[in-house]
């Protein structure tokens, strides 16, 4: 454990300027992590797909593999729609901040909750597929499902992306 206590730090050792000490943070620390958390719930999701269209080729009821069903084919292609748009709006949002794009903040917060989201229902569709048998505490894909969950709350809650998001639609910022 680190504590300062009546230490001086001279102006030239300053991160920005004074006042504006936030906007050091999320520039500097909370874009990149997000953008990070984002890539996480990606490849989460990619994961969770994997597990579920496997199951899916594997498993067979009533004479026919559960993959030759529509309901769960269409499941797999909607998470496939739903992977591959997070994960292009969050390489979107890490090619601006390495670009130094001054809505990079912004964009971190687009690719975090919208990748937050993308993971639930994607976790929530491969789990389904799964049946009972995903709830085991030994199958993978419980892991993926509970690891999920978790990501809600790293950098911020959604809540706390939307009103960064607000700030920015509605000009606040400016």
């Amino acid at each position: 454990r680190l504590t300062f206590d009546r230490t001086p730090v001279p102006v030239a050792n300053r991160l920005g300027e004074e006042g504006h000490g936030l906007e050091v943070a999320l520039g500097g620390f909370l874009t990149p992590s997000r953008i990070a958390v984002a890539t996480t719930c990606v490849g989460l999701a990619r994961r969770a797909q994997e597990l579920a269209a496997e199951h899916a080729r594997e498993r067979h009821t009533f004479g026919k593999p559960l993959a030759a069903r529509q309901a769960i084919a269409f499941a797999l292609a909607e998470n496939a729609a739903d992977i591959e748009a997070a994960r292009q709006l969050t390489l979107y949002a890490a090619r601006r901040w390495e670009d130094g794009d001054e809505r990079a903040g912004t964009l971190s917060s687009m690719a975090k909750l919208t990748a937050v989201d993308m993971l639930t229902r994607v976790t929530d569709k491969a789990l389904q597929v799964h049946g009972g048998v995903g709830y085991w505490e030994s199958s993978p894909i419980e892991r993926v499902y509970r690891d999920a969950r978790a990501q809600r709350f790293e950098e911020g809650t959604n809540e706390i992306q939307k009103t960064v998001i607000a700030r920015d639609v509605l000009g606040a910022g400016r």
